[in-house]
């Protein structure tokens, strides 16, 4: 494969594709119109045709690559959203400047090596709990966007701060609310089903269940977290910022499980 770092203009390009929208959001200063789904277009082909590229030269999971794909596919996810849920596109205001981030990160980092190698794609299995991690990552880094959202929201109600930035760009509180609720429940979805192809992939190659590294327990922390989550929510109601610190926490978890771990392995020690 040729690696991502041969050539930066292409994930540059990708980060530049990304700021109108960017800009956009966090200024307030796009609706639900035809200025929105062009902007958003724009964001969405910069980092997919970048990890499309990437894929047919021949996939090498590094940090950089990881990145990108978790840019690329929550952007996509992010569309789906506004497209079915109006007012979903306020959340921008918080996720494209950490998107925008990330894939700052991932330009900066894109020299560093794959300790893990190439990944041979066999069997329907890996393909399938492949994509179903990366959904559920997208989906659960929303359902945490939405999180930020209700805990700013709530601060700012406190402090009788309704009118400002807090109250132009992002989504009112029940809003932020109702979707934390609705990405936690699909993110928690999508995980259990990542986790039951990753072990029957397990089991067709090896024989034997998932090794617990630092990585897979990680990951199954996040999952018992978001779902005593949200069945505390079911059970007793809980909701608002004290939800969306325990789902903040999950998140955080999952963010060590699939990023940090590659960075670790990446950059400290490779």
């Amino acid at each position: 494969m040729r690696r991502m770092q041969a050539n930066l203009m292409p994930q540059i390009a990708a980060l530049l594709a990304m700021l109108p929208l960017t800009a956009a959001v966090v200024a307030a200063r796009v609706g639900r119109n035809l200025l929105l789904w062009l902007l958003m277009a724009a964001a969405v082909a910069g980092p997919a045709a970048l990890v499309l590229s990437d894929i047919r030269a021949g996939w090498e999971p590094g940090l950089s690559a990881n990145l990108w794909v978790s840019i690329a596919a929550t952007l996509v996810v992010f569309c789906v959203l506004c497209v079915i849920r109006p007012g979903a596109q306020r959340l921008g205001a918080l996720l494209l400047p950490y998107l925008a981030v990330s894939a700052i990160l991932a330009i900066a980092f894109s020299s560093a090596p794959n300790a893990e190698g190439p990944v041979v794609a066999e069997g329907a299995w890996f393909l399938a709990h492949v994509a179903l991690a990366v959904a559920s990552y997208a989906v659960l880094t929303l359902a945490a966007i939405a999180g930020a959202s209700v805990m700013i929201q709530e601060r700012a109600l406190k402090r009788r701060r309704q009118i400002g930035w807090a109250g132009q760009s992002l989504p009112p509180l029940a809003e932020a609310e109702s979707l934390q609720i609705r990405l936690l429940t699909w993110s928690a979805v999508l995980m259990a089903a990542a986790l039951a192809t990753g072990a029957a992939n397990e089991v067709l190659e090896t024989g034997h269940l998932l090794a617990f590294t630092h990585k897979i327990l990680l990951a199954f922390l996040a999952f018992a977290l978001i779902l005593a989550l949200l069945l505390l929510h079911l059970r007793t109601g809980l909701r608002g910022r004290h939800a969306a610190r325990w789902l903040l926490v999950g998140y955080l978890l999952l963010l060590l499980a699939y990023p940090g771990v590659k960075f670790v392995r990446d950059v400290l020690i490779g």
